[in-house]
């Protein structure tokens, strides 16, 4: 595809090469991969599944604001601002049950699906990672960073401070395959699945500006920094996983030119 592009005007192709669609068949309508068969009930139907803290310890954690007897008020996820999905890219994300909650909770725990590999099979083979918020500025790091009644639990990413609505980029050519605000604490997630069953995590978004089945270049626009979820101050939460297995992706980032 890349060889095919020589020729044409360079703005064309940098547009070209940013958001790509997916080659799909738009004749085929078959659904390939079944959640409901492949991932814990509890995942398609419980909001809070995913967060494994105790009921008492989880609203002590929560901001005020969100604190109730029964647990979490919706609107402190924040402000629900994606992308609609459209064309042959949302019709690839149906048929692969792409974009929904269970999605990206078994891609943070597991091994991706063989049929999702196959999908990102012709992407780019570099692990190194592109900083995601190009005027960004390291904070919180990955392990045993936690204080309070968190302090047990490892913060499993990086958090990268920035202004809010600074441009959010991809770190590695890929795959969308979440983006929405399903994962409770969380807020506006964008989750990208790489060459041999890698995966990104942007979480905090303000807005999301991609959607699930389309892919994406290194380095192109896929959000924005925000304060969404149980976040303190703007910032990008961002995480790096290896077949479920979480990764400290610092050593990894390329460098920054100054």
């Amino acid at each position: 595809m890349k060889r095919a592009l020589i020729g044409l005007p360079a703005a064309l192709v940098f547009a070209f090469a940013l958001v790509s669609p997916v080659a799909a068949d738009p004749d085929d309508d078959e659904v390939v991969v079944d959640l409901t068969t492949r991932v814990p009930p509890r995942w398609l139907t419980d909001m809070t599944a995913d967060w494994p803290l105790t009921p008492e310890r989880w609203r002590r954690r929560m901001p005020r604001e969100c604190q109730t007897r029964g647990g979490y008020r919706d609107h402190c996820q924040g402000e629900r601002l994606i992308a609609e999905p459209h064309g042959p890219e949302a019709d690839l994300a149906r048929r692969l049950a792409l974009g929904q909650r269970a999605t990206a909770l078994h891609l943070m725990h597991h091994r991706p699906f063989d049929e999702w590999m196959d999908a990102v099979a012709d992407l780019e083979p570099d692990e190194s990672l592109t900083f995601p918020v190009a005027n960004g500025h390291l904070g919180r790091g990955f392990g045993r960073t936690r204080t309070g009644s968190m302090s047990h639990r490892r913060h499993w990413g990086v958090d990268i401070g920035a202004e809010e609505g600074a441009p959010i980029l991809a770190a590695r050519e890929g795959l969308v395959v979440y983006a929405d605000n399903g994962l409770t604490g969380y807020g506006n997630v964008v989750m990208l699945l790489h060459y041999e069953g890698f995966t990104t995590f942007y979480a905090h978004c303000r807005r999301i500006t991609v959607f699930a089945g389309q892919r994406v270049a290194r380095g192109a626009p896929i959000a924005e920094v925000g304060n969404t979820g149980f976040a303190p101050a703007p910032h990008l939460h961002f995480e790096w996983r290896q077949r479920g297995w979480p990764r400290d992706p610092v050593s990894h980032f390329r460098r920054r030119e100054r």
